[in-house]
């Protein structure tokens, strides 16, 4: 029997980066609380594992590295003492396993250079103390069992009475592996290679599909006929990596242990095998790009359900209806489970950052302790990969500006150690996260002073606007107030990536500060991408979409409710002056003229506070759309997100006006000072 390792690459690398993160995850827990034993056996498991499925595969580099940390591992077990800086050493060689993986994937296969790894690892072992070693426990006294009889087909018997009478022995093996055995299919796969080279496997316990299904519960059971002894069997079968157990039953040719043999008719289902109950659990895996594609068709059904909806409306044929409104119920189902297909718990990226605020923190010399919440919270994959490099920015500003050194907060009277806090939440349809720190917060005149040496603005633009609109420049491109440069922040780059990059989702970014009391920056997202709900505008004869997710309500107000403030008109609702921006004047096209009243959608911008009153000649309605890009040649259009197709076959355009109403009302409200 031949395998071909390269068919279980993918499926070795995907199980190898969950170990990966295993390790990271616990070495963290391990370095906070050092009498953690969860965390301690859940990385010496994990390093075990990966060690025995890198050799399988044929990774010697990866094999013996993981060997090294699994020896440390269990020096710590023994009792060895956990330092920092024994944990930089072990997330240095996480590093290098992740890189060897990248490797692996993208082809280039550069092998890890392990013995500076090993060196260290083994230098840094001989400073911790290992416990005294315990007396090996008294061996458990063995109880004979007889042999299992098992009940075979004719086939079956006929092999073994075959086998018996040629001088060849007969064993039934149960093959157990360990609790933590990843790829069990494999590993039982092996064990029968080994096994076929030493003699004939006459049947298994699952069969072969059950085994290719990953249907081994507690055990593999084996009949195996050979002219091997009962230990040289056991040791084949024990020469796989992972078997826990091997144990090896003979078969004698006395009537008491003789295999019987149990008449079969061809319309029944066998029944002379033993069965093992299997797993109900089963998963596939589907590349990104197939989801996308689904999503696509999804909305080009959608698109065509509408369609359908709009034509039935006009028949007066009540089959056809019902028939449509199954459709419409079919669709609906069918578009949410697309959509719940492509969804991720956001802690596929949230994992990554206790690991950077970590190693950030130690650089920096201070004390940060950072707590995770709602890793469950599950968002778009596309969502989810837009939204790390904006947190990355985030989370580098809190340990590098944010955050003081642990002499300063004492002297201002705080906690030595910072805290920065991390929350995923849900509210409504939308998704909000919150970075949260507990350090020195922005100082408006600190943002004012570089933000008028810079150019950004003038003095006397500077003395009309709030604390809170100064604070918000730190937005802008090349906007920084840090005094030096390091290699986290400071740069002149970040924040603007932050707000750049949520803006284009569809989303928005809100800031709250306080000077020395620390700084949370809250990024309000959409639960997806490709399908969303959209509000459909008239202006200038021309049909546009507007997410309602920059939308909070619709008003109608009279013309004679308009007030003119400065160089510029507003209505007040709800007690709250809102300035009034027209459809027509941002997209530079020609006004329909004026109306007895003012259809007006109160939308913000990028900031969920920036309020402003957009006005259009007319509101359609609400309508699920899916967003198609725009082409190459539009992609630098301002104020355009993409196009999407209506029922009727009509192309229209999405509108992108966060940035816009951010600028325009910045404006507005400077004029009104």
């Amino acid at each position: 029997m031949s395998l071909d390792m390269e068919q279980y690459k993918e499926e070795f690398i995907d199980e190898a980066r969950e170990h990966i993160e295993t390790l990271t995850q616990s070495l963290l827990t391990l370095e906070k609380d050092p009498t953690n034993t969860d965390a301690l056996n859940d990385i010496f498991r994990s390093a075990h594992t990966l060690k025995g499925s890198s050799g399988m595969m044929g990774y010697k580099d990866l094999q013996d590295l993981a060997h090294a940390m699994e020896d440390i591992f269990d020096g710590l077990r023994k009792g060895g003492q956990v330092s920092s800086d024994l944990i930089d050493v072990l997330l240095e060689c996480i590093d290098a396993l992740t890189t060897r993986l990248e490797s692996i994937q993208d082809g280039t296969d550069e092998k890890i250079e392990t013995e500076q790894f090993v060196q260290r690892l083994h230098e840094i072992s001989k400073q911790t103390k290992e416990a005294p070693k315990k007396g090996k426990a008294a061996s458990k006294k063995k109880t004979s069992k007889k042999p299992e009889v098992s009940e075979f087909g004719e086939k079956e018997n006929n092999q073994i009475k075959k086998a018996l009478k040629s001088g060849n022995s007969c064993f039934l093996l149960k093959v157990k592996f360990t609790d933590d055995c990843g790829f069990k299919s494999l590993r039982a796969n092996m064990v029968l290679e080994n096994l076929s080279k030493k003699g004939k496997i006459v049947s298994t316990t699952p069969d072969k599909k059950g085994i290719e299904a990953e249907k081994i519960d507690e055990e593999l059971k084996i009949v195996f006929v050979t002219k091997s002894d009962k230990n040289e069997v056991a040791e084949c079968a024990k020469s796989v990596c992972e078997v826990d157990t091997v144990q090896v039953n003979s078969y004698d040719d006395d009537s008491s242990a003789e295999p019987k043999q149990v008449p079969q008719k061809e319309s029944e289902p066998t029944k002379s095998k033993p069965t093992i109950d299997a797993k109900t659990a089963q998963t596939v895996r589907v590349h990104f790009e197939q989801l996308d594609e689904l999503m696509n068709l999804t909305g080009e059904l959608v698109i065509n359900k509408i369609a359908l909806l709009q034509m039935t409306s006009e028949l007066k044929n009540d089959s056809l209806r019902r028939l449509t409104g199954n459709i419409d119920r079919l669709t609906a189902d069918l578009q949410d489970l697309a959509m719940q297909i492509r969804m991720v718990p956001v802690s596929q990226v949230f994992d990554r950052f206790p690991r950077l605020v970590r190693d950030l923190s130690r650089k920096k010399g201070k004390k940060i302790n950072m707590i995770v919440e709602g890793r469950d919270i599950e968002v778009d994959r596309t969502v989810l990969d837009e939204i790390g490099q904006p947190l990355i920015h985030i989370i580098r500003n809190s340990v590098d500006h944010g955050i003081e050194q642990p002499e300063e907060r004492k002297t201002a009277g705080k906690n030595p150690t910072g805290t920065l806090k991390l929350v995923a939440k849900r509210k409504g349809e939308q998704v909000i996260i919150e970075v949260e720190d507990d350090g020195a917060g922005i100082n408006p005149e600190k943002v004012k002073n570089s933000a008028i040496k810079k150019g950004f603005i003038s003095e006397a633009e500077a003395a009309a606007m709030s604390n809170e609109q100064l604070t918000n420049l730190i937005f802008l491109p090349g906007m920084s107030t840090s005094k030096t440069i390091t290699e986290t922040s400071g740069r002149g780059v970040g924040m603007d990536v932050v707000k750049t990059k949520t803006v284009a989702l569809g989303g928005s970014v809100n800031m709250e500060t306080r000077v020395g009391m620390g700084t949370k920056l809250s990024l309000r997202l959409p639960p997806t991408l490709a399908i969303v709900t959209s509000l459909l505008v008239k202006d200038s004869n021309q049909t546009f979409a507007i997410p309602t997710s920059i939308v909070s309500e619709i008003v109608r107000v009279d013309c004679e409710q308009v007030k003119s403030l400065g160089s510029f008109r507003a209505i007040v609702v709800r007690g709250r002056v809102l300035p009034l921006l027209h459809l027509h004047s941002l997209l530079g096209l020609e006004d329909s003229g004026e109306s007895e009243y003012l259809e007006v959608l109160v939308t913000h911008g990028s900031n969920e506070n920036e309020k402003v009153g957009l006005v259009v000649d007319f509101v359609i309605g609400q309508q699920e759309i899916m967003i198609k890009p725009l082409a190459e040649t539009m992609v630098n259009t301002k104020g355009y997100s993409g196009f999407t197709i209506l029922g009727n076959g009509r192309v229209i355009p999405v509108l992108d006006l966060a940035n816009y109403i951010s600028r325009e009302n910045q404006g507005k409200n400077q004029a009104n000072r």
